[in-house]
């Protein structure tokens, strides 16, 4: 009996640890900007994403998201781009940045330095996993790094081993 209520307190701690952390997801990537509303507008004009939220007069964050139109957007449940005010100066951290994973690298880098991003590393192809990826980077009007990534056709996300 004993030796069975042992495996019964195990089990359920297992469970219950591992129902900890399923709950764990992106809810959002913050993006330091000297004016919120022009590289609001650079990420529209790039990207796609649309201003569900702002906050401040003038604005001192706008919250974005994926979605064909802004009710679409509001509605939706992609992550968020905040867009925040950082104070100037401020170090740009090199590693830090957002991941946009995209089905043509090409028109996305394009369509990105049309916005006026500036090209950081031309298009390489990688390995991440077990997948050939193609990665490039930009970075944004306000210094942010942007890693792009088109996966091979068909893929959601990265395969890992």
């Amino acid at each position: 009996m004993r030796r069975a209520i042992t495996v019964i307190l195990g089990i359920t701690a297992v469970t219950w640890l591992a129902g900890a952390q399923a709950d764990v997801a992106v809810l959002a990537v913050r993006l330091g900007a000297q004016d919120v509303a022009t590289l609001a507008k650079f990420y529209e004009t790039a990207f796609g994403l649309k201003e569900i939220d702002r906050v401040g007069k003038p604005p001192t964050e706008i919250i974005m998201r994926y979605g064909a139109t802004v009710a679409a957007a509001k509605a939706g449940s992609s992550p968020e781009f905040l867009v925040a005010r950082r104070e100037s100066g401020a170090a740009n951290d090199p590693i830090a940045h957002a991941i946009f994973r995209v089905s043509n690298i090409v028109a996305t880098v394009s369509a990105a330095k049309a916005a006026g991003a500036t090209l950081k590393s031309n298009m390489a192809s990688v390995r991440i996993g077990t997948m050939s990826v193609k990665v490039a980077t930009v970075v944004d009007p306000d210094g942010n790094v942007l890693e792009i990534m088109e996966l091979p056709k068909g893929m959601s996300h990265l395969r890992h081993p």
